[in-house]
């Protein structure tokens, strides 16, 4: 029994490390891409004197852009590849208006993928949950759910808020990060084979949840401090804006309401009040938020909607 358990905790930590390198990487590349100031475009690249609507428009869509290579792994074209003037973007920018419409698009690609495991291939509702679940992970990079499982060695296993954060910052993972993980996984697993057993309701849920969720933690983002004055989460931070916020709110809004009506609205509400009782806990307990409490905001918020859908589900 003991080697087992050395065994499963081998394997996440390799896991951990993996998706830590994943986003150190990210880091880098949101550093690299975003230049923050006049004067540091490169050689390479053509200046070209633009309209007010045509700035805009790049802009918006470059957002776009480092939204999705922000949350997930799909291939998205860098800043380079644009002519653009040095006052295009001044300030280093993640997309977080377009959290939700990337959460929509990975909702899209998932949702398809249970309708082709489930109306193609005729899986079983056990099998089909747990590709569409690898096929989340794989797709964001495990980004959220390793900012949880630090969250939860942080938040339970230290004794004061500088211990706390010095704990969430180790790469190395804990006992209460491997049961916050595994937990997490098997809640998602539950909800996922409740919901594949009833008709098309899978990849609705997947359509709504995956959303709202984003919007929950660009919301905690905005409304509640950084417990550090430094980091990816410090630089995170500063992007949300209230017009990003806005923004975020009403696509994640149209999608719920235009997918799931009343039971997609129950689950916004849900999914929003989670995240708001996370970001107050964690910021009693560390006086702000960090990079990794976001993550697990992000993970509360999606089980919160999924059990909302599942207790909902006979009125769809």
């Amino acid at each position: 029994m003991q080697e087992m358990q050395n065994f499963v905790r081998r394997t996440i930590q390799q896991a951990k490390e993996r998706i830590d390198r994943l986003s150190q990487r990210r880091s880098d590349a949101s550093q690299s891409a975003w230049p923050t100031g006049p004067g540091t475009l490169p050689d390479d690249v053509p200046q070209q004197p633009r309209s007010s609507f045509g700035v805009q428009v790049i802009t918006q869509y470059e957002e776009f852009l480092a939204a999705v290579r922000f949350l997930t792994v799909l291939p998205a074209p860098s800043r380079s590849r644009f002519a653009q003037t040095a006052e295009t973007l001044p300030t280093p920018i993640v997309g977080s208006g377009y959290f939700s419409l990337v959460g929509l698009l990975l909702g899209v690609l998932l949702a398809l993928w249970a309708l082709f495991l489930s109306a193609s291939l005729r899986l079983p509702s056990l099998v089909v949950a747990v590709l569409v679940l690898i096929a989340q992970i794989l797709l964001t990079g495990g980004l959220h759910l390793d900012g949880l499982m630090d969250s939860c060695d942080g938040m339970f296993g230290g004794t004061s808020r500088e211990r706390k954060l010095e704990i969430m910052r180790d790469s190395r993972v804990g006992s209460f990060g491997v049961l916050g993980g595994a937990c997490t996984l098997l809640f998602k697993f539950a909800a996922f084979v409740t919901l594949a057993d009833s008709n098309y309701l899978l990849p609705l849920a997947l359509l709504m949840v995956l959303p709202l969720a984003r919007w929950a933690m660009v919301l905690t983002v905005y409304i509640f401090p950084g417990a550090r004055s430094a980091g990816l989460g410090a630089d995170f931070r500063q992007t949300v804006t209230r017009p990003r916020l806005l923004l975020a709110a009403i696509i994640a809004l149209i999608v719920v309401l235009a997918v799931g009506r009343l039971p997609g609205l129950a689950a916004w509400f849900g999914g929003t009040l989670a995240a708001l009782l996370v970001g107050v806990w964690a910021t009693r307990v560390l006086g702000g938020l960090t990079g990794d409490i976001y993550g697990a905001i992000e993970e509360v918020a999606e089980m919160v909607a999924l059990l909302v859908l599942v207790l909902l589900r006979f009125t769809f």
